[in-house]
């Protein structure tokens, strides 16, 4: 590892939201007579006089009190202090936390003033960083810190373990107690070993805040915080309230995903109920309403008499139609498209009655005077009758609402015997509802034009577009 490596805190697996038993199970036991020893020892050096210690940077994590640690040690300072340690009587050095996790190589002002005393238990070296294993022995303030040779040396002052209690801090131990079992039972509801059954190894409250917050991986600020509480009713209080928010966070997520289960559980078992209702069906010899509609569209296709082009285009379109699923956006509008292919006129038509006197007569009949506008209807009729092929067969009636116009199409239309169909433009402001929308489009229509001519059900009815204005 290079010097750009970070102190890495090698956590156990459950150093994450919730304590493991697992985890816990495996912590070392108390500390021996031996190790009390070795951590009273500072203690008795502090009578004669300042006890000055390496200081150990850690980036993103805490060191607490009569708690085991793995380290990777990799900075060129932290080397240099980590020998310092190893070289002296007791193997003893200060860890601290950083207050930026980015500063690869911190001076005394961005370290915490407090941190752990602890010891040197293991020790492996590797080709660029060092592997060791660290027992925290008392909580411990930096007095004075500055750099000795390649290291960081700090003058410290230890703190005694706080003694309080009461009826307070026994409620507020229970509860944290009951936080903690609660926490494992959310995360690992099939945990064997309960959490109860963990604390019987650590009979101090305050070390079961430690172990506590060990397992949930506190963020540094928050470990800190715990840290440097003054008494065990604040350390206690501290971590109520961590592991209520953890509770109530654990809580949302559990029923987010019991809720998005739910969700999924519903949309299986409709699947599986859509299967077996078509399997029902395919075993009655019955058709699913999709399919049944589609071979409606297909015999009625049989039956009608279509130009080959429009006949091989309804075809693909109806094979395409076959091949979606019904809750697909183009089903309906695959499906309009070839219902209208069917139903249009297109070899229907009527034969037009040019009977020049029956025409007049029926204008006659249905309108009194009005002889100009009579006459040139009739002129437009003899020219139709002489040139049957003639490409302008459009008359434009201009007046006044209430004059006739209207029923004047009627009566041409009754004279020619065809049929007639009138569509309003009053009020039409997009051409594309006239000629009918782009099949791109979701709800795409036919144009009024060829529904007039559906309606009709000849391709040749007299269409009257009226108000045209």
């Amino acid at each position: 590892m290079s010097s750009e490596k970070t102190d890495q805190t090698t956590r156990d697996e459950h150093s994450q939201a919730a304590p493991s038993p697992e985890a816990a199970a495996e912590r070392p036991e108390p500390a021996t007579e031996a190790d009390q020893a070795t951590e009273q020892k500072p203690t008795d050096g502090q009578a004669s006089g300042p006890l000055h210690l390496p200081v150990l940077p850690l980036k993103n994590s805490l060191l607490y009190p009569h708690l085991v640690m793995p380290l990777t040690v990799g900075r060129p300072a932290s080397l240099a202090a980590l020998e310092a340690a190893v070289a002296s009587e007791d193997k003893t050095l200060l860890i601290v936390a950083q207050k930026d996790p980015g500063v690869e190589q911190p001076g005394c002002d961005d370290l915490y003033t407090v941190g752990t005393v602890a010891v040197i238990k293991k020790l492996d070296r590797a080709d660029d960083s060092v592997q060791i294993i660290v027992q925290g022995t008392q909580r411990a303030r930096i007095v004075r810190c500055g750099p000795r040779d390649d290291y960081l040396e700090a003058e410290i002052e230890m703190l005694e373990q706080p003694d309080d209690g009461g009826t307070e801090f026994e409620a507020l131990h229970r509860s944290v107690l009951e936080l903690a079992a609660r926490i494992q039972s959310l995360v690992q509801p099939q945990a064997q070993v309960g959490i109860e059954h963990i604390f019987t190894q650590v009979t101090e409250p305050l070390d079961q805040v430690y172990l506590l917050a060990s397992m949930l991986s506190l963020d540094v600020e928050k470990g800190q915080t715990l840290l440097e509480a003054k008494t065990r009713k604040e350390a206690m209080r501290l971590m109520h309230d961590y592991l209520n928010h953890e509770v109530q966070v654990l809580e949302l997520r559990h029923e987010i995903a019991k809720q998005t289960q739910t969700e999924m559980s519903k949309e299986q078992r409709e699947y599986l109920l859509r299967r077996q209702l078509k399997a029902i069906q395919e075993e009655l010899g019955e058709e699913s309403p999709e399919k049944a509609e589609i071979n409606e569209l297909r015999k009625r296709l049989d039956e009608v008499e279509l130009p080959d082009e429009v006949r091989r285009e309804a075809e693909r379109e109806l094979n395409r139609l076959e091949r979606l699923p019904p809750a697909a956006p183009d089903y309906q509008l695959t499906r309009t498209y070839v219902e209208l292919i069917i139903e249009l006129p297109w070899n229907k038509t009527t034969e037009d009655n040019l009977d020049l006197e029956h025409a007049r007569a029926i204008l006659d009949e249905d309108h009194y005077d009005l002889e100009e506008v009579k006459d040139r209807i009739i002129e437009h009729l003899a020219v139709l009758k002489l040139n049957p092929e003639a490409k302008a067969p459009i008359l434009c009636f201009v007046g006044p609402p209430g004059v006739g116009k209207t029923s004047l199409g009627k009566s041409i239309a009754r004279a020619l015997g065809r049929h007639f169909e009138r569509m309003s433009l009053g009020g039409l402001h997009d051409e594309a509802e006239l000629r009918g929308h782009r099949r791109t489009y979701i709800g795409a229509m036919p144009g009024r034009l060829i529904q007039a001519i559906r309606r009709a059900g000849v391709k040749n009815p007299l269409l009257m577009l009226d108000e045209v204005d």
